[in-house]
């Protein structure tokens, strides 16, 4: 007997969607059938929904431990089961997990703390050089890297990028590169400050597009040189991606990162919103936003995640527009914005599972086990009801945060249940669950023979 069945849905993959049936035992798909097999434990109704495999946000920040004022992976991973997240690749700027024994004793935290199941990112500061290979073995999914100082966080500079990539490539591993040249941005920082600006407009111009490009087209480059695989992180504007196709047709093995703050925000909104809009890159503009939609429908751009990187609304008012904290929350309003297109004709229900789901846990080396709807997989689930009118509310988030850049956006389409390995943790409205479901994932052994081919 199969422990749930999900009957008379309407399976929904990258590539196609069908009516069926899906049995699950022992948190794994165990059976997808044309008709129910009627031989569950519990049945579940899925008339009139979308079933879809759970999204896979592979940049993420819970804040936990060290800034848990800011977020937790209580919060945060309740705010993903209710935003369609089943499996979150995290990693905190103020306790960095940097040794093997950090990442030991930052899984041993979480173990009582996650409602979803979750990887963990290792930084690479220049004095880490020469280290990553044990980080890789034990577990660490990626390798954050910074080519500006932010958050706290140092920069590599060219001898320390190339070295780092060569490193990481020599294991096969996986890194995540945010890319701003760090003299372009102090040279801005500078001028603005001398001027006395302290109006919203800085921010576009501190964290320029030029800073962005020059730095993407430095780590492609490198990228090919060495032969690593990266993805550059949070693109903002239609240029980078002319950047990484650059190499990417020279053989680059290289991915384009999207995060819903550059297709559904604009630098006016930037202005308008102050701290609220602080976030980097910035936003740009209207024009850069609607071009970088069509490039996410055409395949140039392969991912989506939130970076979602919290603050409250006391903290983002905390001191001028220089001072306070970068960042928005997104893991709870991400996919439904995602749905928002789709019912707008914008985008395919099959693209965005793609895109949020498939191609991360491939990148990740976690396909098949996430990401896919197949027998064996792990059951983590989604049900969508693309009828469903709702408002994001600042009242109704689940984060720390408490607030949205989207407050008041009427959406249509929401997640009704999220199932994580077979366990349902998010149902209609609430979390049904405790913190605790959540497990460290793995990587899939022999990742590349397993994962499908990805078309660059």
């Amino acid at each position: 007997m199969f422990d749930i069945e999900i009957v008379n849905a309407t399976i929904v993959t990258s590539t196609s969607r069908y009516k069926g049936s899906i049995s699950i035992k022992d948190g794994k798909i165990a059976a997808i059938t044309e008709f129910p097999l009627n031989n569950a434990q519990k049945s579940i109704d899925a008339t009139g929904q979308m079933l879809v495999p759970g999204m896979v946000d592979q940049h993420v920040h819970f804040m936990d431990p060290a800034e848990t004022e800011r977020e937790d992976f209580i919060h945060g991973s309740s705010a993903s089961a209710a935003g369609g997240i089943t499996t979150v690749i995290e990693h905190t700027h103020a306790a960095p997990v940097r040794s093997v024994k950090a990442y030991e004793d930052k899984i041993a935290h979480l173990s009582n703390r996650s409602l979803i199941d979750y990887g963990l990112t290792a930084h690479v500061f220049p004095e880490d050089l020469g280290n990553l290979k044990a980080l890789w073995e034990k577990g660490v999914t990626l390798f954050k890297i910074f080519t500006c100082t932010t958050h706290g966080i140092p920069t590599l500079n060219n001898d320390e990028l190339f070295r780092a990539f060569q490193e990481i490539a020599s294991f096969d591993g996986r890194c995540l590169v945010h890319c701003e040249d760090d003299a372009i941005t102090e040279g801005n920082e500078l001028r603005l400050k001398q001027a006395n600006r302290f109006d919203n407009g800085l921010i576009s111009e501190w964290r320029s597009e030029t800073a962005e490009d020059i730095a993407v087209a430095n780590v492609a480059l490198m990228v090919r040189m060495t032969g690593v695989t990266a993805t550059i992180a949070h693109i903002s504007h239609p240029f980078v991606i002319d950047l990484i196709k650059r190499e990417q047709a020279e053989g680059a093995k290289l991915y384009a990162e999207v995060c819903p703050q550059y297709l559904f925000l604009t630098e006016e909104d930037v202005k308008e919103k102050g701290p609220f809009g602080k976030f980097t890159p910035p936003a740009r503009s209207v024009e850069s936003s609607n071009k970088l939609l069509e490039l996410v429908n055409d395949g140039s751009i392969q991912l989506l995640s939130t970076d979602h990187a919290p603050s409250t609304i006391e903290q983002k008012q905390t001191g001028t527009i220089w001072d306070c904290n970068f960042g928005l929350p997104g893991v709870e309003t991400t996919f439904p914005l995602m749905l928002n297109l789709v019912n707008k004709g914008k985008i395919t229900l099959e693209r965005v599972v793609q895109l949020y789901s498939e191609t991360p846990a491939q990148v990740l080396g976690l396909y098949p086990k996430k990401g896919c709807i197949v027998v064996g997989a792990d059951a983590d689930l989604v049900l969508l009801d693309l009828s469903k009118q709702w408002t994001i509310k600042n009242e109704d988030i689940i984060s720390k945060a408490g607030w949205s850049p989207y407050d008041g956006t009427v959406c249509n389409g929401k997640p009704v249940m999220t199932m994580v390995r077979g366990n349902i943790v998010y149902e209609n409205d609430k979390i049904v669950a405790e913190p605790g479901i959540g497990k460290p994932v793995s990587r899939v052994k022999a990742e590349t023979e397993n994962a499908a081919p990805l078309s660059i």
